[in-house]
């Protein structure tokens, strides 16, 4: 959220009208909420940590391991301002660039083009708004 003082902020600006519930599946611990997920197409209803390459969607709001039900479920907001970090090793991403899944599961690098030697940014998917170091700022839309 922004504070008084320090100039303004995407990151915190979201809609409950985009919250929805989704079936959660892979390696998912109450400590990935924030992270980037994606669509999971082998199961209905379902995101995962977004991966390499891996659109990114939303951001796990909340998390519920159901170990009776043998079943993981969560929130995920599908639009608004998010911080998400930067994967270790990835290209550079600067403001303007398109953020996809990295190598390290719910982590961020940037969209890159076929040949792979250029961002290539898709602005219908996400825009990142700031940058520090590691922490990106991105508004899904």
């Amino acid at each position: 959220m922004s504070v008084i003082g320090e100039g303004i902020s995407h990151r915190g600006l979201v809609s409950e009208d985009f919250h929805y519930p989704f079936n959660v599946t892979g390696t998912v611990t109450a400590a990935d909420v924030g992270k980037a997920v994606t669509y999971d197409t082998s199961a209905a209803r379902a995101v995962k940590l977004a991966g390499d390459g891996d659109p990114v969607i939303g951001v796990l709001a909340t998390f519920e391991a159901r170990s009776i039900e043998g079943t993981q479920v969560g929130t995920v907001a599908l639009k608004g301002g998010f911080r998400l970090q930067k994967a270790a090793g990835t290209d550079a991403i600067a403001i303007g660039d398109t953020v996809v899944g990295s190598a390290t599961a719910g982590e961020v690098g940037p969209r890159r083009n076929a040949a792979d030697d250029a961002n290539e940014p898709d602005h219908r998917i996400n825009v990142v708004t700031a940058v520090d170091g590691s922490n990106i700022e991105v508004l899904i839309l």
